[in-house]
């Protein structure tokens, strides 16, 4: 009996690592959902409000206005990098084949991996097959149907 005490020290001491890893890899990857679904909130958002938009200049110059509403837009967690005032931030109208149709409206939203901010990002991106193929990076589009409301209004 005298050395239940000490087994059970050991059989602690080998599960702990284990169950802090699972712990911390789930806390992880919930901070990388985290940043995907503020990412995915600000494409769909962006491309229902270029959906709706009555002027055609706006269209032709890629929607500033909202791409100006999203400029100040951050991640929560710093595991990716996100730019809006860059390329990582795309709205585009794609008019429609048939004159008689209203064309689609994209947003594409792109994020990199932060290799700066944590030492758990770099650990991730080397468990891919190599280091340049950024297999982690964030690459969000949302497509919305337009209204062209510019076309009703002639």
């Amino acid at each position: 009996m005298e050395f239940q005490r000490g087994q059970s020290i050991v059989e602690f001491a080998l599960i702990l690592p284990l169950f802090l890893l699972f712990l911390f890899g789930i806390i992880y990857f919930a901070m990388i959902f985290l940043d995907y679904m503020t990412l995915s909130t600000v494409a769909r958002n962006s491309a229902r409000e270029a959906a709706v938009v009555t002027s055609e200049t706006e269209s032709a110059n890629g929607y500033p206005t909202i791409r100006e509403h999203y400029k100040n837009q951050k991640l929560p967690v710093d595991i990716y990098d996100w730019d809006p005032t860059s390329s990582d931030f795309v709205i585009e109208y794609m008019p429609s084949q048939n004159t008689n149709e209203h064309g689609n409206v994209k947003a594409t939203v792109k994020a990199k991996l932060n290799d700066d901010g944590s030492w758990l990002s770099g650990i991730l991106d080397g468990l891919t097959d190599n280091k340049n193929t950024n297999k982690l990076d964030l690459n969000i589009t949302c497509t919305m149907y337009s209204e062209d409301n510019w076309k009703t209004q002639k």
